[in-house]
């Protein structure tokens, strides 16, 4: 029976995949399991915070998390760095990321049509050491500072600060005479009382290129519950009007200063006590933002070790195939690294169910791809409304661990199962593949460099397709040698068949002429026109038998040459002056001969012919009125010489052809025989010297072809 190669392979491939895609299919299905109880198991976390924080009018209150405005609050951050007040913001970071952009959209008056040249700042508020930072980047096309003619400070650019506790509302501004440091005056209620120095408010105030920058500090203790910023734009220097004001809330339309929020400690409290490992809680207020956190994502759930000698034996068998599991487990960051800057606002798909009511259950990749987290969001109600959410979130590292450890055991149980058959595939494989590489070695070895054929394949008498494969490969060679053997015979016998009736047409016309002008005083001209006709034909066919001897006998006659040193710079410029010149007067040459010598070994004879062939070439294809131009140059350990000439380009595909035999390329015509014979020749005795031919197409502006035989450099 006849058995195919393909299904030999198939069936001992299916043997061994069976039973480890029996195991990946179980391990899917415990896989989804456990993603199925982690969701109920985040869901009831979620709730069960939810619960803890439901009904606690006194602490929502306390926190402020009724009545909010996104527009006017002000988030206070958890600053990271010490603040320097110098005007520089590269101690806000990695805070400065979270800064708001105020233009526009934050206008509270303006004389003229807004342009955002004309005023807008990015601003951001923290806390540190019981005390506010607070900076403003502010871009103002003409900053104009106090005057120290002038007692009123609204008069020039300047800061407005309204803070809000329960004693009212306190107003204070900070105009300075120059850049520098400054600190902020309380505004009386009475306009003609003079503005009061408060020292605790202080900072320093920066001017560039696009306007200044302020940093400022302010004592917690100084502060209430509600606080409110205005930057005010004066850019007349002489009539000192406020031009611009932006700020986070329009106090003149009967607006309350902002909030100033930040996260709760209270809250996050109750939420210290519910917490679970390797898991973070958030609390988000109506606006998105975060309120409490608590917990981290970093390190995974461990998975407790088995005891049984089973597992220990699976836990050896798993160092050895290591390198074999990677392909299979699914790999992720075990260490979280989560952002230094933690956001104020979470804006997760869900977020908005979860304030409108709903609970949901969502997955999203962390921003840098370490991890997948999977997140319970659950409304938070206060007197029967949701006043915020509870977002609970966990990666989905420990699922995978356990699915990872479940694919490395089947893996283990599959190659040890499987051992015995593996090494017997194996074995089969290594016969199959010895048999395939023979085949391949006996075919590249059966044809030489040049072409020809010297060996056939050894037949093996094997019923299946490689058998068939070498059978089929040697009856080709066998018929390639002889087409081969047969094209060389064919120009000896050409040659040869042709020389004799040649010569005796050539004879003939010779006869016939002197026969005509002996019977004849004045022959006819009409008839010695066809004559001479004739004997040029003759030459011509005379000329052609000659280059197929003389390409036909040239590999036999080169075995026969001496190779010498020769001084190719100076055979080149004897070649030029002697012979390439005379024979082709009416073309101009263009070669700048070595300073040093350039020595190679080869046959000057033969050497002359290859570059005869070039120049001819050249010359042939040549644009009258342009040179030929020669270029002979030495690299590390050989020589080149190229020819080049301007004229007609050679198609890349001709190029990988044009240098064998009977291959001719001439769109331009003459006179002379041409049989593709010619470079040839030349790439035969570049070869017979260690060298080669190359031809390339000119683009440097040119257009033409450029010829390079390279040589080795002879050893002196």
């Amino acid at each position: 029976m006849h058995f195919s190669l393909r299904l030999k392979l198939a069936l001992l491939s299916l043997l061994l995949l069976l039973f480890p895609l029996l195991g990946m299919r179980l391990n899917s299905t415990l896989k989804n399991s456990l993603i199925i109880s982690q969701k109920d198991t985040l869901n009831f976390t979620a709730q069960a915070v939810a619960a803890a924080l439901t009904n606690r009018s006194d602490l929502f209150n306390r926190e402020q998390f009724h009545a909010l405005n996104q527009n006017r609050d002000l988030y206070l951050f958890q600053l990271s760095n010490i603040i320097r007040l110098d005007g520089s913001l590269e101690d806000w970071q990695p805070e400065l990321t979270q800064a708001e952009q105020f233009g526009k959209e934050h206008l509270l008056s303006s004389q003229e049509s807004y342009l955002p040249q004309t005023l807008s700042f990015r601003h951001l508020v923290g806390k540190q050491d019981k005390h506010l930072y607070a900076f403003f980047e502010v871009q103002d096309d003409q900053v104009i500072y106090r005057s120290r003619n002038s007692l009123r400070l609204d008069r020039s650019d300047h800061l407005q600060i309204v803070i809000e506790d329960q004693q009212g509302q306190r107003k204070y501004l900070i105009a300075p005479y120059e850049p520098g440091w400054v600190n902020g005056f309380l505004m009386p209620d009475n306009p003609i009382k003079f503005p009061v120095s408060e020292q605790r408010i202080h900072g320093a105030w920066k001017q560039n290129e696009s306007g200044y920058i302020l940093e400022l500090r302010i004592p917690l203790e100084l502060l209430g519950s509600k606080l409110a910023f205005t930057v005010a734009d004066v850019d007349d220097d002489q009539e000192r009007s406020v031009r611009v004001l932006i700020g986070t809330a329009n106090l003149a339309e009967n607006q309350e200063p902002g909030w100033l929020l930040s996260t709760s400690e209270p809250i996050e409290e109750i939420l210290r006590s519910l917490d679970r490992p390797y898991a973070r809680i958030r609390v988000v207020d109506q606006n998105q933002r975060i309120r409490a956190q608590v917990g981290s994502l970093r390190k995974p759930e461990s998975l407790p070790a088995d005891a049984d000698q089973f597992a220990k034996l699976m836990r050896r068998a798993s160092e050895l195939f290591q390198p074999l599991y990677r392909f299979f487990t699914t790999s992720f960051t075990a260490e979280i690294q989560e952002q230094i800057s933690q956001p104020t606002a979470l804006d997760l798909q869900g977020i908005k169910e979860g304030l409108g009511g709903k609970h949901s259950i969502t997955n999203y990749l962390m921003e840098d791809g370490q991890a997948e987290v999977m997140t319970a969001i659950t409304p938070l109600y206060e007197g029967g409304k949701v006043i915020a959410a509870v977002v609970v979130e966990q990666t989905t590292n420990s699922i995978l661990a356990l699915s990872n450890r479940m694919i490395e055991e089947t893996i283990t149980l599959s190659v040890l199962a499987f051992f015995f058959g593996g090494g017997i595939f194996f074995l089969f494989a290594y016969r199959l593949s010895g048999r395939i590489r023979q085949l391949r070695d006996q075919a590249a070895s059966a044809i030489t460099p040049d072409g020809h054929i010297h060996s056939t394949i050894t037949i093996n008498q094997a019923e299946d397709e490689i058998g068939d494969l070498g059978r089929t490969l040697d009856a080709m060679l066998k018929q390639l040698r002889q087409q081969i053997e047969h094209r060389e015979r064919m120009a000896d016998n050409l040659e040869h068949e042709m020389r004799t009736p040649l010569a005796g047409v050539a004879a003939s016309l010779k006869n016939l002429k002197q026969e005509q002008l002996r019977q004849q005083e004045s022959p006819s001209k009409q008839i010695m026109e066809y004559i001479r006709w004739a004997e040029r034909d003759v030459q011509r066919l005379e000329g052609l038998l000659t280059s197929i001897r003389e390409a036909a006998s040239l590999k036999n006659a080169l075995l026969l040459d001496s190779m010498e040193l020769l001084d190719l710079g100076k055979a080149v410029s004897m070649w030029l002056e002697h012979g390439w010149q005379l024979a082709f007067s009416g073309t101009d040459f263009v070669y700048q001969p070595p300073e040093q010598e350039v020595m190679v070994m080869g046959d000057p004879v033969r050497l002359h012919q290859a570059l005869d062939k070039l120049v001819e070439n050249a010359v042939s294809f040549h644009v009258s009125g342009t040179p030929v131009e020669l270029k002979l140059e030495e690299q590390a350990d050989t020589v080149s010489l190229q020819v080049l000439n301007q004229g007609p380009l050679i198609e890349p595909t001709m190029q990988q052809q044009i240098f064998n035999s009977m291959i001719s390329h001439r769109p331009l015509k003459d006179d002379r025989p041409h049989m593709g014979l010619g470079l040839y020749i030349v790439r035969t005795i570049m070869e017979h010297h260690g060298g080669k031919v190359s031809v390339r197409n000119v683009d440097d502006g040119r257009t033409g072809a450029a010829f390079t035989i390279t040589l080795p450099m002879a050893e002196t």
